[in-house]
């Protein structure tokens, strides 16, 4: 993963131009707005609360899951976790905070959870290609933020299996 990780950086650092160390380490306030929206996001899935969820996305987020085609934008999200949420409830256990580097406007998160997945009716299963189908999935996160008047928001969202 490290390879996508300096990949990520190379892009930030040529969007934003020459990016001093104290503005990749980020500032407190910055940081604790990113640990803020990740606690509301693992809340939001924890209580299949949809609007929730996309409150922590940027417009133009892009969810790349391994296995499946991308989800483009926050409505197209709202219509992929629609039956996700419907179908299942989830718990979050966290093995790694998201540790975060950040470079002027952009930054990245990375972090490990395993995901406990309930079936609300166990004769129906979840179908939506990308979704987590296990009862319970451990994995890294890798994700792109990006701050725009004064918020940040999750662009890029993707994970591997662990």
């Amino acid at each position: 993963m490290n390879w996508i990780k300096r990949l990520v950086w190379v892009c930030c650092i040529a969007g934003l131009g020459v990016v001093s160390p104290a503005a990749i380490a980020g500032s407190s306030d910055d940081i604790a707005q990113i640990e803020a929206l990740y606690a509301s996001w693992r809340q939001a899935v924890e209580a299949s609360d949809i609007q929730g969820y996309l409150g922590i996305l940027h417009a133009d987020v892009r969810l790349l899951p391994p296995g499946a085609a991308a989800v483009d934008g926050r409505d197209n999200y709202a219509k992929f976790l629609e039956p996700v949420f419907a179908t299942a409830t989830y718990k979050i256990e966290v093995h790694q905070y998201p540790q975060v580097e950040i470079a002027g406007d952009a930054a990245i998160a990375e972090y490990d959870y395993t995901i406990f997945l309930t079936l609300k009716n166990p004769d129906i299963a979840i179908s939506e290609p990308g979704a987590l189908t296990e009862s319970s999935t451990t994995a890294r996160y890798f994700d792109v933020l990006r701050k725009e008047d004064g918020r940040w928001s999750v662009w890029r969202h993707s994970w591997a299996e662990r």
